[in-house]
């Protein structure tokens, strides 16, 4: 509760990033013309925000005349008419559903619903515990082929602070000769390790952000090798301030 509460605080929060890289996926399909629903599973889902956000947006699509006769709908004049229909489908899991009917409850690393199933797959803080390593491995399996991986995450988690040479920042405000400061460059071994790890699991790196000093943006793309049964990883714990 303490850390949820804290990233309630933050000046942007990786469901509201995340939910926009989604809109910009679909919109890349539409534009490709590829007319079925954008499937997610989104792991980890705490309270299904990104489901409530996603499966309130409408559009209309058109629909043949024959099409429509198949549903037993009433005829209309022309050779199609207009639906308003939502384009995604959403999977919401986690461990308890709280009374959320968007919610599926279930471990993470056995989630109901079949092989090749979605389009993309979404962890939003929610590589917790020490058996991450299995999820992939879950949503390897209920991606399709081409199937995108977006991950958002602390960065403190995959990331260490070091203190690097000092370096010179011009002369004092009053000019009386220059200043030193230490620069904190970020220690990275724990995130290269996490890629190898994803790799091992069937899963290529095509995007890091690090824009946003709070957490990481990291996408994947699924990559026809099957995963390592043996490989592992565990990040940092999440450690948040009490106010």
């Amino acid at each position: 509760e303490g850390f949820r509460t804290q990233v309630k605080s933050w000046p942007k929060n990786p469901v509201d990033v995340v939910h926009k890289w989604i809109i910009s996926v679909h919109k890349k399909r539409a534009r490709e013309e590829k007319k079925c629903k954008l499937r997610i599973a989104d792991f980890g889902c705490g309270d299904a925000k990104l489901a409530e956000k996603l499966l309130q947006i409408r559009e209309e699509k058109m629909i043949s005349k024959s099409a429509k006769r198949r549903k037993k709908n009433n005829e209309v004049s022309g050779d199609a008419s207009k639906s308003v229909t939502c384009p995604f489908k959403v999977h919401s899991f986690d461990l308890v559903a709280n009374g959320n009917p968007n919610i599926q409850p279930c471990d993470m690393a056995n989630v109901p619903i079949p092989d090749s199933s979605v389009d993309i797959g979404v962890f939003v803080l929610a590589l917790m515990g020490t058996n991450i390593a299995d999820f992939i491995r879950e949503a390897h399996r209920v991606l399709t082929p081409d199937g995108k991986l977006k991950i958002a995450e602390v960065r403190s988690r995959f990331e260490s602070g070091v203190i690097g040479e000092e370096e010179s920042n011009g002369k004092s405000k009053g000019g009386k000769g220059e200043f030193t400061y230490s620069k904190k460059k970020s220690d990275d071994s724990l995130l290269n390790h996490f890629l190898d790890v994803m790799n091992q699991l069937g899963f290529n790196s095509t995007k890091m952000d690090k824009s946003n000093k709070m957490f990481l943006l990291m996408e994947f793309e699924k990559i026809g090798k099957k995963p390592d049964k043996d490989a592992t990883f565990t990040a940092k714990p999440c450690i948040y301030k009490r106010r």
